[in-house]
């Protein structure tokens, strides 16, 4: 029986926790004014750290966070030269599987009350790539949350 009453505990309190964190709205940012959906982007991030982001678009499991100046990748040329990408701000990525497509989530902090978020969106097969649509979506706006 106390084995019960701890899981039930632990539950609510997980439960308590994500509840505590205000949904962001972000805007659609667009290079091109009569190509933009003028869509809003809802996001919350779940846990400390983050784990989980939910959002209009899906849930999008968390994959690396770097902070600014942390490398993110490295890649080893044949010719011995190692190139390194670093992140410019804090950068949270994120993704998810969804029919037959990859979906990215790029979280960038661009300041201590802002954010900007870019989904990219890969199929799993070929397409043709011009015909892709809005593989490319760009949000940005007003949100304090942490990772």
């Amino acid at each position: 029986m106390g084995e019960l009453k701890a899981v039930a505990t632990l539950a609510f309190t997980a439960i308590g926790s994500t509840a505590l964190s205000t949904p962001c709205a972000l805007q659609e940012t667009c290079a091109y004014v009569e190509d933009c959906e003028g869509a809003e982007l809802t996001l919350e991030l779940l846990g400390t750290p983050p784990e989980l982001v939910q959002s209009n678009f899906g849930d999008f499991s968390v994959d690396q966070i770097a902070r600014a100046g942390e490398i993110t990748s490295k890649i080893r040329l044949s010719n011995g030269q190692e190139w390194t990408a670093t992140a410019k701000n804090d950068l949270l990525t994120a993704s998810r599987t969804q029919d037959d497509k990859h979906i990215n989530m790029y979280v960038t902090k661009t300041s201590d009350s802002e954010m900007a978020v870019t989904l990219f969106t890969v199929p799993m097969r070929y397409v043709d790539y011009a015909k892709i649509g809005k593989a490319r979506r760009a949000f940005s706006g007003k949100c304090e949350q942490e990772f």
